[in-house]
């Protein structure tokens, strides 16, 4: 936004500082320390944006009473200023640290788009509408332009590059055995014949090959060859069984190359499982909605009352997807419900009806039970499916209470489509500021029926 929140409150005359600019500092300063503890307790956004919304909400509503205290450590006579408890200023406050939050946060954006969205399709348009028009559209623009990004489908996907080191072996080394070179010459002098001349000049008895050339050649080769076979073989076989390896275990740079190579393979499919998460999404929602199948009720949504079936949707589709969503999720939602043969789509039903159904029916039961784990028991403002998951809290089931606790006008009145898209915003949002970090950007966890 390129003007502040509390200056557009200040020149639209909805908050008044007598002109003293030193006043709109502090209020400004009131909603930079919101807006950190907003960074640091996300699930403040829920009530923060449900009660800074609502022009009629109480002076005694707990966010409001929030944002004034953490007005008076800044502006300590604030309360001789105005005639009552400044509820507007609160408000601008709330309004301020929200969008200062939802600027560095993808889950309180997300939350503050569809809590926004649900609150300001019941209230009647204030004065203010024009300021949270253009803060709803500059957020929702971020938030919606996140999750398309994440549900995209690319035209293609690149492998990494493949970068794993080969090993390096270490040369083998081979150690020979000797041969007996004077053994063995005594065995080639015993293969010619029977006699030699040795080192010192004397003729020497070899007591080998008894043949001689020149009067028995046949003979003469015949002993030769085998002696000589005999002693040459033998000495090949005292060499060779003298060879020894070095350095022959290639058991650990094995491992080291299958470990690369498995490195390298698990990121290519984790690459390519990243680039069809869009795609898978997708085809899991359109089995879901020809099906009309409840995944957590194990039922058909034919076989439930209309009312009870929407609800059910909304929570259904909310296990299925990340909180991250293009709002195009909220128009499937929209399309599947009116898809049911009993759905009236242009009829419309009072909240407080709707209400008081989904805390009863017998097929909500795991989605009550799941709601009582994300929201509180209703005090202040907050969520309608706080009312439905805390059913047994006599808070929840006073009608009396419930513009207060909700923010929800009495006479309100939605169709069945309407209805599940502000159930599945709901959850949506408090899931979005609950959630662990991992689970913030885009995980979830699944809920069993």
């Amino acid at each position: 936004m390129a003007e502040s929140i509390l200056l557009r409150f200040l020149r639209s005359g909805l908050i008044d500082v007598k002109g003293d600019d030193t006043k709109l500092e502090k209020i400004g300063l009131a909603a930079s320390d919101l807006a950190t503890a907003l960074r640091k307790t996300p699930s403040k956004a829920v009530a923060f944006v449900l009660a800074a919304a609502d022009p009629e909400v109480d002076a005694g509503d707990p966010a409001i009473a929030e944002a004034l205290d953490a007005l008076g450590k800044h502006w300590v006579t604030y309360v001789n200023t105005f005639s009552g408890p400044p509820v507007a200023v609160a408000r601008a406050i709330l309004l301020e640290a929200l969008t200062q939050a939802a600027a560095d946060s993808a889950p309180i954006g997300a939350a503050f788009v569809a809590l926004a969205r649900n609150a300001f399709s019941v209230l009647d348009p204030g004065a203010d509408s024009a300021v949270w028009a253009d803060v709803i559209t500059s957020i929702e623009k971020e938030v919606d332009a996140r999750a398309e990004a994440e549900w995209a489908v690319p035209s293609s996907v690149s492998p990494p590059v493949a970068d794993f080191e080969v090993p390096d072996l270490a040369p083998l080394t081979l150690t020979a055995g000797h041969t007996d070179v004077e053994q063995l010459k005594e065995e080639f002098y015993a293969a010619s014949g029977p006699n030699y001349v040795n080192q010192n000049g004397q003729q020497a008895v070899t007591r080998g090959n008894p043949h001689w050339q020149s009067n028995n050649p046949a003979h003469w080769v015949t002993e030769f060859g085998n002696r000589m076979a005999v002693s040459v073989a033998e000495a090949l076989d005292t060499a060779v069984n003298g060879v020894t390896v070095g350095n022959a275990d290639l058991s650990e740079p094995i491992r080291s190359l299958a470990a690369g190579v498995s490195g390298y393979v698990s990121e290519a499919m984790n690459t390519m499982a990243a680039a069809t998460t869009g795609l898978q999404r997708r085809v899991a929602l359109l089995w879901w909605k020809e099906s009309l199948f409840s995944p957590t009720g194990q039922v058909s949504y034919r076989d439930l009352p209309p009312e009870a079936a929407a609800t059910l949707m909304a929570f259904d589709l909310h296990q299925q997807v990340p909180v991250s969503s293009p709002a195009s999720v909220v128009a499937f939602l929209s399309e599947t419900v009116m898809s049911l043969p009993l759905v009236e789509k242009e009829e419309t039903h009072a909240v407080l009806d709707l209400v008081e159904i989904a805390q009863t029916n017998i097929s909500l039961n795991t989605a009550r039970d799941a709601g009582a784990l994300i929201t509180a028991v209703p005090e202040g403002r907050g969520p309608v499916i706080a009312l439905i998951a805390h059913s047994d809290t006599p808070a929840s089931r006073d009608s009396s209470a419930f513009r207060r606790l909700t923010g929800v006008p009495h006479d309100a009145r939605l169709t069945l489509s309407e209805w599940a898209c502000w159930i599945f915003r709901e959850l949506q949002a408090v899931h979005a500021t609950t959630a662990s970090p991992k689970a913030s950007r885009g995980g979830r966890r699944r809920t069993r029926g």
